[in-house]
């Protein structure tokens, strides 16, 4: 417990009293904002690293259906009997991303001409991140 003290106008002076003074108060909002801006950059990553993810399985996913569909239609119709996934280039939509998908079927005669390499090369942009890709490829052979 402080002093107490009276002055010459009998007011009651305490020494040492309890509280915050203005400049502890302002360091403590400093380094409280200090805090909440690096969740809130940790926070915006996570979510950058979210959408990164998910858009590379998607594009997965789409890689792998045009290989499975071409593997499902056989060595002879391989890029061009397929009805969902054909050679060239299409444009893939799920949800607000765009995907373009690329197949190319290549024989390959100088190994063997029982051969035939698939491969799918899907391409999506991601803002400022910049575009991205993904590139599966199989062989397939006759039977």
């Amino acid at each position: 417990m402080g002093k107490l003290m009276l002055n010459s106008a009998a007011s009651i002076i305490v020494d040492n009293q309890k509280g915050f003074t203005l400049i502890e108060i302002f360091i403590a909002i400093v380094l409280l904002t200090v805090g909440l801006m690096g969740t809130a950059v940790l926070t915006t990553g996570v979510v950058r690293g979210n959408l990164g993810s998910r858009n590379m399985t998607t594009a997965t996913a789409i890689a792998q259906s045009c290989l499975e569909e071409n593997r499902r239609v056989g060595f002879t119709n391989a890029g061009a009997g397929s009805s969902t996934c054909l050679s060239g280039s299409v444009n893939v939509t799920q949800g607000s991303v765009i995907f373009a998908r690329a197949l190319t079927v290549t024989p390959t005669p100088a190994i063997n001409s029982t051969i035939k390499t698939l491969t799918v090369t899907v391409t999506w942009s991601e803002g400022a991140v910049g575009s991205k890709s993904l590139t599966l490829t199989t062989i397939i052979a006759a039977s």
